[in-house]
């Protein structure tokens, strides 16, 4: 009697990473397709294959079945370097204000607002401090199409009133502008109302760099010393002195993941956004 073809397949192994979130998905009283979960799971082994896994200690893709708490697209992916080893930030991000509406899986996250008054951001519970060193690091979103007209607004991250852990578009310009520990913001030159890779990135005391998807836009080699900041990250701005996050400096488009993490090279930006916009791409979400 022949063989059933079907016993001759080889069966899709699903990444113990990308198992493990679909997991904690139910877990926080979502739920996931199997085809999120198949994009996602290749996203994993894409990072895993570029060897540029360490470089997150948290990333969320915003992704799974809509529900009214968001239950799934508030679990992120990678909470530290190693599944295994040191987790940083809160098990779930925090929703302070989306809606069920603001979501779509062929979109992202939507905060459907105007520039300059914004009151929807994300809180990931990951402030600098927790991180393992201040000395080098990375902050990055991807962000939809949008101009911020007069207003400069926050991308993600946190500061105080002199320690400044930001990724930020410029009025007037749209520009990206930056910064990683003390010092003056670190500010590009060209506009940037595109969907893409907006990434910050200081790999050593004098080396700070800037991208959108691969190119690098900013750059800073003066040496800047980074010092204390409790303030944790937010994500569709960025957190105040005061532990506040105001609308106007509130991003009022798409944002389709974030990260935070180690410092990354440019070989290793590039890698990183080969496997994010093949993830993208395959939920339908715009990459350019």
């Amino acid at each position: 009697m022949p063989m059933n073809g079907r016993l001759l397949r080889p069966r899709q192994t699903i990444h113990p990473e990308a198992a493990d979130w679909a997991s904690r998905v139910r877990t926080n009283g979502g739920s996931v397709s199997g085809t999120t979960l198949s994009a996602v799971d290749r996203f994993v082994k894409a990072i895993h294959a570029a060897g540029i896994r360490d470089r997150f200690y948290r990333l969320n893709l915003f992704c799974g079945n809509s529900d009214g708490n968001l239950n799934a697209v508030r679990t992120p992916l990678y909470r530290g370097p190693s599944l295994g080893g040191t987790q940083y930030g809160g098990t779930i991000d925090t929703n302070i204000n989306f809606v069920q509406g603001d979501y779509s899986e062929s979109v992202g996250l939507n905060a459907n607002g105007t520039a300059g008054n914004s009151s929807k951001y994300i809180d990931t519970g990951l402030s600098p401090d927790a991180m393992p060193t201040l000395a080098t690091g990375h902050a990055s979103v991807f962000k939809g199409a949008g101009s911020v007209g007069a207003f400069t607004i926050g991308l993600i991250g946190s500061r105080t009133a002199t320690q400044f852990y930001y990724l930020r578009q410029v009025s007037g310009t749209d520009a990206l502008s930056a910064n990683w520990g003390s010092g003056l913001m670190i500010s590009g030159a060209t506009s940037r109302t595109g969907a893409g890779l907006s990434l910050f990135t200081r790999t050593a005391g004098n080396a700070m760099n800037g991208y959108f998807n691969t190119t690098s836009d900013l750059s800073e080699t003066a040496t800047r010393v980074p010092a204390a900041n409790a303030n944790a990250f937010a994500v569709f701005g960025f957190r105040n002195t005061d532990g506040t996050v105001s609308s106007f400096v509130g991003w009022p488009y798409v944002i389709s993941a974030y990260s935070i993490g180690a410092g990354m090279t440019a070989a290793q930006v590039a890698s990183y956004h080969t496997a994010l916009t093949a993830f993208l791409a395959a939920l339908g979400r715009a990459t350019t």
